[in-house]
């Protein structure tokens, strides 16, 4: 599988999206998805052209941030347990997956804590 061309399409075919709703393409972030994808496979997709990652679980980043780095923000796009709210604001530029308040509160709560942005309003 050719990364790169596979990439171009992807990005060809939202860029035609984006014309379509009077968007520019700019406006739009693809998120590649490394849920369950090796380590080489990840660093293959970055050398690419990937711009940001998405991972489903915590303990699944944890692992590849620490070989991989942060050569792209890295964004949890799978469910946060309040229990490893400490650990997901240490490993992700964003959290798409805040689904109720008590979550939400914990997060403002640590964010605070250690000087991050806080999501509350």
């Amino acid at each position: 599988m050719d990364l790169r061309a596979n990439l171009m399409a992807v990005r060809e075919r939202m860029a035609r999206a984006a014309d379509r709703a009077g968007r520019s393409p700019d406006e739009i972030l693809l998120v590649t998805v490394s849920k369950a994808v090796p380590v080489d496979r990840i660093r293959e997709a970055i050398e690419a052209g990937v711009t940001a990652l998405g991972e489903n679980r915590v303990h699944e980043a944890k692992e590849k941030i620490k070989i991989l780095g942060r050569p792209v923000p890295w964004h949890l796009i799978g469910p946060l347990q309040t229990n490893k709210v400490k650990d997901a604001l240490a490993l992700f530029d964003l959290i798409h997956s805040v689904d109720r308040p008590s979550l939400a509160q914990e997060l403002d709560r640590r964010a605070r804590a250690t000087g991050r942005a806080s999501w509350s309003r």
